[in-house]
């Protein structure tokens, strides 16, 4: 009885409540299932590894979510892999992280933290990549309204020109 509550207190912090999931909207406008494809992008930590995407290890024990898990390798970059499962776990803290389990062609297969990889881009399309197409639609409505204000005679050619260069510029 000793040994089994010891074992429980043990085992406590790394106890974590998950539901699986069929399908997750993104924070990057795209809607996942498992068996989609997820693509990856570059590494974000300074050797060009991932931080947010880490092997499952082949011996079972509790999950380290501690920083000291395996962070996939940055030959992964540019690769397209099945998503297996959809989880969102409640971790003790009262936080929760959804996490796919993608499948790497071999053992062991990868979770992705897909909300940080997609922050951080390590997952494509991010957060970066729809910022900037947002900007770039934000441009041509420059374009239009600079457009309609030379057609109606309240700016000049030369204006329009030198406006018009400066919002391809940026």
């Amino acid at each position: 009885m000793k040994k089994t509550f010891l074992t429980l207190i043990f085992l406590a912090p790394f106890i974590v409540f998950a539901q699986t999931l069929k399908e997750y909207h993104a924070s990057n406008g795209r809607i996942y299932h498992p068996g989609d494809t997820v693509r990856v992008g570059l590494g974000s930590m300074p050797d060009g590894n991932f931080k947010y995407i880490q092997i499952n290890e082949l011996i079972p024990g509790p999950p380290r979510r501690n920083g000291s898990t395996l962070s996939a390798h940055k030959d992964m970059s540019g690769s397209n892999y099945v998503i297996k499962k959809i989880k969102n776990e409640k971790q003790m803290s009262g936080s929760e992280k959804v996490i796919f389990t993608i499948r790497t062609g071999g053992l062991p297969t990868c979770d992705i933290w897909i909300e940080e990889a997609i922050a951080s881009c390590e997952v494509t399309p991010c957060a970066d990549q729809k910022a900037a197409a947002s900007s770039k639609f934000s441009v041509a409505d420059e374009l239009l309204k600079l457009k309609k204000l030379l057609d109606s005679g309240a700016i000049t050619q030369a204006e329009y020109d030198a406006q018009k260069k400066k919002l391809l510029a940026e």
